[in-house]
């Protein structure tokens, strides 16, 4: 971390007047924490935790200092949303039973996947 380092701040709630990642650079580096901004917008992280400081109010934005580890964590949540919904409404339709078996296997770490 040093100061002028390109963030990437996430939206937490659905509700944020901003639905979109930002990215923001990094302003100053406390002893506790460090403050981020992107314009006129300055948001404060907790250093070891990077976690939002928003008092009195609920944490708005995570934080990420890479754009990789943001990427990844889309797309987590992209594969876990399809395969969630892919076992949800007739589910048991599209699957083989030789496929559920083989699913089963990677669950349970049987099977590596390259």
């Amino acid at each position: 971390m040093e100061v002028g380092q390109k963030v990437y701040l996430k939206p937490i709630l659905s509700s944020n007047r901003v639905k979109e990642t930002q990215e923001y650079e990094i302003r100053s580096i406390g002893t506790k924490y460090l403050h981020v901004f992107k314009g006129h917008d300055e948001c404060k992280f907790d250093k070891k935790t990077l976690k939002h400081i928003n008092k009195p109010y609920s944490a708005q934005w995570e934080l990420f200092l890479d754009k990789q580890e943001l990427m990844d964590l889309e797309e987590f949540n992209s594969l876990h949303g399809e395969i969630e919904n892919a076992f949800r409404y007739d589910g048991k339709k599209l699957f083989s039973l030789d496929q559920l078996r083989q699913i089963k296997r990677i669950i349970d770490g049987e099977e590596k996947v390259e």
